[in-house]
Formats: C-alpha cells, sequence, structure tokens
C-alpha cells in the first residue's frame, strides 16, 4: 500500500501541465504586458482575424470580428474555441487589475460554424474602455487559456 501512496505523490509532484487547481492550461496566445501580444492572422480578409493553437493537450482559437488591433471605446464581437468541458467564463483586465465583462456571450456549440477548428463555440462581445494591454482569461471546468491583446486608441 505504501508504494501506491509514493507513486502518486510523484506523479503529482512531476506533472507540469496543470495551472491551478487541476486546470490545464492550454495556452497563453501572445505575452504579459503585451510583450509581444497575440499574432493574428488573417481569416477572411483583413476585418476577420484569427489566433491560436492546437496541439496534443487541447485547443485554444479566438476569432475577432474586426481590425486587430481592436479599438477602444467600441463594441466588438470575439468567437472562441475551446476543447474541454463545462461552461466558459471570460475575465479581461488591465495593467492596473481593471476588470471588465463580456457584452454578453452566446453558445455556438460544436457545429456552431464553419469555423473548422476543435471544441466547443462561444460568442462574446467586448467593449475595452482604453488603449492599452489587456488580458482576456478563458476559463472552462477543466482548462484555461490566455489571450494578451493591444487595444488601439
Amino acid at each position: 500500500m505504501a508504494s501506491w501512496g509514493v507513486c502518486a505523490i510523484l506523479v503529482m509532484g512531476c506533472s507540469s501541465s496543470s495551472s491551478q487547481g487541476g486546470i490545464l492550461h492550454l495556452a497563453s496566445l501572445g505575452s504579459p504586458g503585451c510583450k509581444p501580444a497575440a499574432a493574428f492572422h488573417d481569416f477572411s480578409g483583413p476585418v476577420v482575424s484569427e489566433v491560436g493553437v492546437d496541439s496534443s493537450r487541447g485547443s485554444f482559437w479566438a476569432l475577432f470580428f474586426t481590425s486587430v488591433p481592436p479599438p477602444a471605446g467600441k463594441d466588438i464581437k470575439i468567437v472562441w474555441r475551446m476543447t474541454g468541458s463545462g461552461e466558459f467564463t471570460f475575465r479581461a483586465s488591465d495593467a492596473d487589475g481593471i476588470v471588465i465583462p463580456p457584452v454578453g456571450t452566446q453558445p455556438h456549440g460544436v457545429n456552431g460554424s464553419n469555423w473548422n477548428h476543435p471544441g466547443f463555440e462561444v460568442g462574446t462581445g467586448f467593449n475595452f474602455p482604453h488603449s492599452g494591454c489587456w488580458r482576456i482569461h478563458v476559463e472552462r471546468s477543466d482548462v484555461d487559456g490566455d489571450l494578451w491583446l493591444q487595444v488601439a486608441d
């Protein structure tokens, strides 16, 4: 019996894939402080851009229906795709710790559109009150990810 306890401790101690409380961190798109910010590429022209990652650990994607960097003070639409399970939660914060909620969320499902990435799809709106670097933390019950977004004037 004692050997099982030692094995469990070793496995838990060697795991580097969880971020907090057993949640698997899928990706950080961009770096803290937007140094650098997330690197987008055109999805269907200059007004619709995507950024994300598919890996053996899971998928985390964002599709912006606005120019990037997005403008401050305007409602923008972002569609997210993320593997994992459970409801989505979103938390956008700036360098000073100011937190803004999404303007709204709308589940689209697994087959919610023709945007072809693994995971469940959810649409959100955001209105960033000022320019600068914003961290959008996206979490489900077992996975999370961060998008570091530069917002323009």
